[in-house]
């Protein structure tokens, strides 16, 4: 739809307010067909009957310069050429799509450079503000780590240290114990000696010959018992063999029994009692030449060592005297070599029985000499 200018007549397209020729203001409501013109008393003229204007300046209607005299049949010449209404909505157009564009290249910037600033926001922090984090959190770990070695490391060897101050301290505490038992065991046998040989004996037989103690005898030099030379010898010339000399009228149950020997020659010998002359049963307490002693039961076909082995009290070079002692009193048994503890043990098997010496061959002739027995009954 088109209205046309009150002016110079051109057709307006009807969403105008000022002409495209003319450029004068449109009035609001000025009908489609120049109806305004008719009210004012201009003659409503078609464009086809209406002369052409004489140009002023020799301007065109299309020029700026171009005058037109209102109210003047010659104000509505017939336009020459295309419409203004085309080029005027193409120039709204051009200026739409200016304005479009104009908006999108701004919206494109600002696009753009939220994207260059992100961009660099991470490149930052993906370069270096990471990387940094990382390595901090890297060396924070380590750090941790190489602590916790260190503390796990220093708390081991200190527990380690604990452990062997500990061990060390346990092993010393129980070395200082048993050298403490010992001691005193040693100290109370001792005691135990001093108090068993004190006050007269019960016995005092010289071993210098026969009396009524009544001592097995053998005519037999080679080998057997004979008093010779103020003491009882035993000696013994076979392999492995004990030959004791029994005090067949005694029979003691718990005393204290000690004798001196002498070994001439060979292997060892000692002490005989709880004896049974007929069985060939009793205990036998051995001195041995070699520095051992030991404490024997015999069942009357083998003797059977209770305790026994090797101790400094033994006097080992041939000639010399070693100063025996029993000590029985009911199952237990100490032993004593020149007045010193070496040994105890404890039994059930012969409760009382006789008392003798004895000599034992363990691969060489032995003879063994006695003196000076003497017996403490309790």
């Amino acid at each position: 739809m088109v209205r046309h200018c009150e002016f110079c007549y051109a057709a307006v397209p009807a969403d105008y307010t000022t002409c495209p020729v003319c450029g004068a203001a449109l009035r609001v409501g000025q009908d489609q067909s120049g109806a305004s013109g008719q009210a004012d008393g201009l003659p409503s003229l078609s464009s086809e009957t209406v002369p052409a204007a004489p140009r002023a300046s020799g301007g065109s209607w299309d020029e700026p310069g171009a005058t037109v005299l209102p109210g003047s049949l010659a104000a509505t010449p017939t336009p020459q050429g295309p419409q203004r209404p085309s080029h005027f909505q193409r120039s709204e157009f051009s200026t739409k799509s200016s304005s479009v564009l104009s908006r999108s290249l701004r919206l494109g910037f600002i696009l753009m450079l939220f994207l260059f600033l992100t961009g660099l926001g991470l490149l930052i922090y993906g370069g270096i503000y990471h990387p940094a984090q990382l390595h901090a959190e890297a060396t924070a770990t380590v750090s941790a780590a190489l602590t916790a070695l260190t503390q796990g490391t220093a708390q081991a060897q200190a527990h380690a240290t604990a452990t062997a101050i500990a061990q060390a301290h346990v092993t010393a505490t129980a070395a200082a114990q048993a050298t403490a038992v010992a001691a005193a065991t040693s100290t109370a046998e001792q005691a135990t000696y001093t108090a068993a040989t004190q006050g007269t004996p019960t016995l005092v037989d010289p071993l210098t010959g026969q009396n009524g103690n009544q001592w097995t005898l053998d005519s037999n030099l080679r080998e057997g018992c004979s008093f010779s030379g103020s003491s009882l010898h035993s000696i013994v010339a076979s392999d492995h063999v004990f030959i004791p000399c029994l005090a067949l009228a005694t029979n003691f149950a718990n005393f204290t029994l000690q004798v001196h020997m002498r070994l001439a020659r060979g292997d060892g010998g000692g002490l005989v009692f709880r004896a049974n002359a007929d069985s060939g049963t009793g205990y036998l307490f051995f001195v041995g030449s070699d520095g051992n002693y030991s404490l024997m039961l015999s069942d009357g076909t083998q003797a059977n060592a209770l305790v026994g082995g090797p101790t400094p009290a033994i006097h080992t070079a041939t000639g010399q005297d070693n100063l025996l002692t029993v000590i029985a009193h009911g199952s237990s048994i100490l032993l004593y070599i020149n007045k010193q503890y070496v040994g105890s043990a404890q039994d059930t098997n012969f409760s009382a029985g006789q008392i003798g010496v004895f000599a034992i061959d363990l691969g060489h002739v032995t003879d063994a000499a006695f003196s000076q027995l003497q017996v403490w009954s309790r």
